[in-house]
């Protein structure tokens, strides 16, 4: 069976990232991995389609880092200064994000993300930039809650009982609730129902399309 990897990256190994394995759609593990090395290892043990990463694969076009001042001596801005997925995203689906920029906040994240994404397309992987935000608003509108609230988890939980089978009877922090839609916007897109938004030369961000659910069909055994 055909499995997708979700990955709710850490902007350091100092805390753990939660990681979900769909097989054809259905739940088959979910778990913590410390670093990349650990990562590297669920890859290498489950053998993915296709990987699901929660953080900026790329960097806007003329930017070579994300430094002030610079640090690589090859950044030259070009005049939209955002990567075009981030802009679509506010445009067209009126989702928010931390635009990856000189000032990013996040900026330990997108690094690890960068790395990431070349060490395990070394290997063969097929790695999508994704965003599980996005895909909750595309796939059942803006949340009521703040995800990490009881009332956020069970507002995800409950919508992800409708479309991913497997799920522990116990509603899912939001940090692996991530995962979980990570590798379920990777599951869409091997179905050709999601699609990616701005262009490869800054990294694209893969996001549902907007057709409506998949639930999927074949059956699977409860995760732990």
């Amino acid at each position: 069976m055909a499995r997708y990897l979700g990955l709710d990256l850490t902007a350091s190994t100092a805390r753990a990232t939660a990681y979900a394995v769909l097989e054809d759609g259905c739940l088959a593990e979910h778990d913590l991995a410390n670093d990349d090395d650990d990562i590297a290892g669920v890859v290498s043990r489950t053998k993915p389609e296709m990987v699901g990463i929660d953080a900026p694969l790329g960097l806007p076009r003329g930017l070579g880092c994300l430094e002030e001042p610079c640090a690589c001596g090859h950044c030259q801005l070009g005049p939209a200064k955002l990567r075009a997925c981030e802009l679509e995203l506010r445009r067209r689906l009126g989702v928010g994000c931390f635009f990856t920029t000189k000032r990013s906040i996040i900026k330990g994240m997108v690094y690890r993300g960068m790395a990431l994404r070349v060490r395990l397309e070394r290997v063969g992987c097929t790695v999508l930039e994704v965003y599980p935000y996005a895909t909750r608003v595309v796939l059942w509108g803006k949340p009521p809650y703040r995800k990490q609230t009881v009332a956020g988890r069970t507002w995800t939980s409950q919508r992800l009982r409708g479309i991913v089978r497997g799920l522990p009877s116990q509603h899912l922090g939001h940090d692996q609730a991530d995962a979980v839609l990570a590798a379920y916007t990777c599951y869409l897109y091997a179905q050709g129902q999601a699609e990616l938004l701005g262009g490869p030369d800054e990294g694209q961000i893969c996001v549902p399309a907007r057709q409506g659910l998949m639930a999927p069909d074949s059956p699977c055994r409860p995760s732990p």
